[in-house]
């Protein structure tokens, strides 16, 4: 399970990164933005669940995420 949310949370970062530094992303659409914030606090809240830690993802690096990805301004497209 682990790794799946490993795989979900890297995904998402690489798309927030590219949004970030203005190249296209799937996050500058409304949509799938508001789906990976769900997705991040789902991870979260699973983590959180577990006491935190994981040997493949961190809890702090996912919060961190979350909230850069919500402060992040987007160039959204209809």
């Amino acid at each position: 399970m682990h790794k799946n949310l490993q795989r979900d949370f890297r995904d998402i970062r690489t798309e927030c990164e590219k949004l970030a530094s203005g190249q296209q992303s799937e996050l500058a659409r409304a949509e799938e933005r508001q789906r990976a914030q769900l997705r991040l606090q789902e991870i979260a809240a699973i983590l959180d669940g577990q006491g935190g830690s994981s040997p493949l993802i961190n809890l702090g690096e996912v919060t961190g995420l979350l909230h850069r990805l919500q402060n992040q301004p987007s160039a959204l497209t209809a």
